[in-house]
Parts: C-alpha cells; sequence; structure tokens
C-alpha cells in the first residue's frame, strides 16, 4: 500500500547517540530588550501632499474596463465616463499625483 505524499515525513529524524559529558551552560543576563512592537508609539501618518495632474495626462487617460474617458471626482479620485456594469462608473484612486488604474483595488 502506498502512502499519500502529504503524510509522509518531510525529514529524516536525527539519531545520533546524545553527549551527556557536555560542558553546562552559563545562564548570563539578558542584554538590553528592545520593547515589543505595541509599546512603541505609532508612527505618525504623512501629511497630504496636494499634486495636481497635467491637463495634458488627463487628457490620454482612458478606464482600462470602459476605455472612456477620465474625470476628475476630486482631488483624489478619477471616475470614468462611461458606466462598466448595472450602471456602475469605475472609480480611480490618485495616490501621491500617481493615478491608480488597477481594476478592482
Amino acid at each position: 500500500m502506498t502512502v499519500p505524499a502529504t503524510t509522509q515525513p518531510t525529514h529524516a529524524f536525527h539519531t545520533a547517540p546524545r553527549r551527556e559529558n557536555r560542558p553546562a551552560r552559563r545562564h548570563e543576563a539578558p542584554a538590553a530588550r528592545r520593547p515589543a512592537p505595541w509599546a512603541l508609539p505609532a508612527a505618525e501618518p504623512e501629511p497630504p501632499v496636494a499634486v495636481t495632474l497635467e491637463p495634458g495626462l488627463l487628457a490620454i487617460l482612458r478606464c482600462p474596463l470602459t476605455g472612456g474617458t477620465l474625470i476628475r471626482v476630486d482631488a483624489d479620485r478619477l471616475m470614468s465616463d462611461r458606466p462598466f456594469r448595472d450602471g456602475v462608473h469605475p472609480v480611480y484612486p490618485i495616490t501621491r499625483g500617481i493615478p491608480c488604474l488597477t481594476p478592482g483595488r
């Protein structure tokens, strides 16, 4: 009978005899411990950067889903002028002045 690959051991067990005449380990005082991640102060959020898109760039950008032109909704979002499915217009964020045109994000 063969055993499925998922139940076979992935490593061989170490079979060398143990040495009982080892020198005793010295327990030293621990070095300065660093604080736990939850004890660190929270990082300050970056202030919003006011970046404008060039009008020429906005004229050539197209929605990857509908092929329509992109319209500026507000300072940090673009929207397609054509609906995709069920009358929903895709909306894309602008991150640090770069439009993120990946669908489903």
